[in-house]
C-alpha cells in the first residue's frame, strides 16, 4: 500500500513545480494563512509585519505575498506620533515558507534582559518630526542594532507618499558605510552608525542637496519602449559620495517584464541589494563603472542580457536578520498616519 503512495507524492510535487512556487498571500490584522501560486517571475515568499506600540497596547498588521529574488531581510523601529513602530520584512524560497511572522513581543521581552542597547534619535515623515530642532530619542530593542537614518524621495514629488524619512534603530544589510543612489526619478540615502545618538543630522536633502562631485552618468528607469528609450535617457549630475555610474537590468516585480535602471550610485550601493529593494527588480544584474557617462552598455534590445555580475547579482545571500524599503515605508506612512 505504501508503494502506491510514492508515485502520488512524486506527481503532486511535480505538478507544484510546474505550477510555480506557492506562498501565503494575504494582509490584515492576523497572521493569515491563505496560499496562492506565484507568477513565474516571482520566486520568493515574503512576510512584512508592522507592529505599533502605544499606551493602550500593541497592534500588528501583516502582509504576505510572493516576491522577486534579490531582496534582503531587514528590520527597523522608530517613533511616530507618540507610538513606537516596529517594521520587519523577511524573504524565503521554499514552498509555503512564509507561514511564521516576526513577533515583536519576543523582542521586547528580550530587551528587558539586555544591558547593552543603543540609544538613537528617532523621527518619521509620517508625523513631520525629522526636521525639528529637537529630535526625540529611543532605546533600541535588541543587541546588534544600529542607529539608522533613511531618506527616500521622488523627483519631482507628486504625492505626499513620494518622500520618506525615518530615523531610529535597525539592522540593515551592507550599512557599514553610507549607501546612496540618485537619478532623474529618485534619491535614496541610507546611513547607519554604531554609537549612541550618532544619527543626529537633520539635513533636508531636497531643499539642500549634496554638493556636485563632477561625475556625470546616464539616467533612466523603465524599458526600451518607455522610460529607457533613447529619447528618455538623460544625463545626471552626480552628488556627494555617489561617484559611480550604475546600470542594472532585471525583472519588474509587478509586471514580470524586463526593466532597466541607470543613475549615480555610491560604491557601497553597487555591492548591495538595494537596487532590487527600491526599484522592485528581481534576477538583477548590476554593473557599476567610473568615468563620465560610462553606464552605456545597455542601450537597445540586443544588449538586454546579464551584464558582468557584481556582488549584487541574484546570487547575493542576505544575512539572516536585516529593510526592504518601498513596501515597508509606504505601509509605515499609511498606518502610522491613520493611528495618529
Amino acid at each position: 500500500m505504501d508503494f502506491v503512495w510514492i508515485p502520488f507524492f512524486f506527481l503532486s510535487s511535480l505538478v507544484a513545480h510546474v505550477l510555480g512556487l506557492q506562498c501565503y498571500s494575504c494582509d490584515g490584522d492576523s497572521n493569515c494563512l491563505e496560499a496562492q501560486v506565484c507568477p513565474e517571475h516571482q520566486d520568493r515568499c515574503r512576510t512584512t509585519v508592522m507592529t505599533t506600540l502605544t499606551r493602550s497596547g500593541l497592534s500588528t498588521y501583516y502582509d504576505k505575498d510572493c516576491d522577486v529574488s534579490g531582496k534582503a531581510n531587514n528590520s527597523v523601529s522608530y517613533l511616530s506620533s507618540n507610538q513606537v513602530v516596529f517594521l520587519a520584512e523577511e524573504h524565503c524560497e521554499r514552498e509555503l515558507c512564509n507561514e511564521h511572522a516576526p513577533n515583536v513581543l519576543d523582542v521586547l521581552l528580550a530587551r528587558g534582559r539586555s544591558p547593552k542597547l543603543m540609544q538613537c534619535y528617532s523621527c518619521s515623515s509620517a508625523d513631520g518630526s525629522c526636521f525639528n530642532s529637537s529630535l526625540p530619542q529611543m532605546r533600541c530593542s535588541r543587541p546588534g542594532e544600529q542607529c539608522v537614518d533613511i531618506t527616500s524621495f521622488a523627483v519631482p514629488e507628486e504625492f505626499s507618499l513620494d518622500e520618506f524619512h525615518i530615523k531610529g534603530c535597525g539592522q540593515l544589510t551592507h550599512c557599514q558605510v553610507p549607501l546612496g543612489f540618485q537619478n532623474q526619478h529618485s534619491f535614496h540615502l541610507i546611513k547607519c552608525c554604531n554609537s549612541s545618538l550618532c544619527n543626529k543630522e537633520t539635513q533636508d536633502y531636497r531643499a539642500y542637496p549634496l554638493p556636485l562631485n563632477g561625475v556625470t552618468c546616464y539616467s533612466c528607469e523603465g524599458n526600451f519602449s518607455h522610460g529607457c528609450a533613447p529619447e528618455d535617457i538623460t544625463q545626471e549630475q552626480c552628488r556627494g559620495f555617489m561617484t559611480q555610474c550604475l546600470e542594472a537590468s532585471g525583472i519588474d516585480g509587478v509586471s514580470g517584464q524586463s526593466s532597466i535602471v541607470k543613475g549615480c550610485a555610491s560604491s557601497s550601493w553597487c555591492n548591495s541589494p538595494y537596487t532590487s529593494i527600491y526599484k522592485n527588480l528581481g534576477a538583477l544584474h548590476t554593473r557599476c563603472c567610473t568615468g563620465k557617462l560610462c553606464n552605456s552598455m545597455i542601450i537597445d534590445k540586443t544588449t538586454l542580457k546579464p551584464s558582468p555580475r557584481s556582488q549584487a547579482s541574484h546570487n547575493f545571500i542576505a544575512p539572516p536578520v536585516l529593510l526592504s524599503a518601498g513596501l515597508m515605508l509606504c505601509m509605515a506612512y499609511l498606518l502610522s498616519s491613520e493611528s495618529s
